[in-house]
């Protein structure tokens, strides 16, 4: 089979849209077309199910997409090798970070990595912890660093850093919890406040919820005004007055130093996190990967 055909077959695989595949690859749209079309030619099966402007793989397309990872796994696993009798590390790695580390931890730990090893291009994905976990274990990245540990039996999961979450609240003390005496947990007191609340898959809302039900508290007893997709629109509802939230200490500490938003105290709710490194147990470890595995544990 042609490598570029498969290329483009997986890119529509992943993406779901053939025109989205076209820009990533840098082709046109009939040229990915005319690509799939000629492997379900060969193949003798059609490959894709196209409902209108929706793209559905057949089970003969996820058969051959996992195969094609594993023959552009075995191609790099060459590459590398043969680049590994220079002394080189070159190629590409694609690391994915949940909200927090994508923008509070992963750059500098990618800075300190390509200084030692320049020749290596870096593919990072933003997501939430639950997308990049999948995108892991699927073979579309090759390590993430996330929010919440995973016990999927093809991943191996380290954790690698702590974190703080605290709530934040808007610089007005208009918004502020009643505090109880002893620092004793007051449901009510949560339920009275407007919340700003990550989404479903976000590490820091697990955390979050973890932390309350192990109060015998509910998360859906909050009174949440809006649901957000990550850290910056956390901070910047908050600002803007909309409620307050639970977030990492990490990624508002500058925000806090300028009095841009202020810290709540939550009587008797003190809660950790940690950030987790994952990668798929059963894939080869190629050459750029275990150098970056050595940076994170520097960590």
């Amino acid at each position: 089979m042609d490598i570029r055909r498969l290329q483009a077959f997986c890119k529509v695989y992943e993406l779901k849209s053939f025109s989205r595949a076209g820009e990533e690859l840098l082709l046109s749209q009939p040229t990915v077309s005319a690509h799939v079309m000629a492997l379900e030619s060969e193949l003798g099966t059609r490959l894709f199910d196209r409902l209108g402007r929706t793209v559905l793989p057949t089970p003969a397309a996820r058969i051959l997409y996992q195969h094609s990872l594993d023959a552009f796994d075995r191609l790099e696993n060459a590459r590398t090798e043969i680049l590994a009798l220079t002394q080189r590390v070159s190629g590409e790695l694609s690391i994915g970070g949940s909200t927090i580390p994508a923008h509070y931890i992963l750059p500098e730990m990618v800075a300190a990595f390509r200084a030692k090893y320049p020749e290596v291009t870096i593919d990072l994905v933003i997501g939430d912890t639950q997308e990049i976990i999948e995108r892991v274990v699927e073979g579309q990245l090759s390590l993430g660093l996330v929010g919440a540990s995973s016990d999927h039996p093809d991943l191996a999961c380290e954790q690698l850093m702590d974190d703080e979450l605290i709530c934040i609240a808007p610089p007005d003390p208009a918004a502020s919890l009643v505090e109880t005496e002893g620092g004793v947990f007051d449901p009510d007191s949560l339920r009275k406040l407007p919340w700003v609340i990550r989404e479903q898959g976000s590490g820091t809302r697990l955390a979050f919820e973890n932390a309350l039900r192990e109060r015998g508290m509910d998360i859906r007893e909050l009174r949440v005004g809006i649901f957000v997709h990550s850290t910056l629109a956390v901070l910047q509802c908050v600002k803007a007055g909309l409620g307050v939230s639970v977030t990492s200490r990490l990624a508002v500490a500058g925000a806090l130093e300028r009095g841009e938003i202020r810290q709540l105290v939550l009587p008797g709710l003190s809660i950790k996190r940690g950030y987790y490194r994952v990668h798929h147990a059963k894939r080869h470890i190629f050459p750029a990967m275990r150098r970056f595995l050595e940076v994170l544990s520097l960590r």
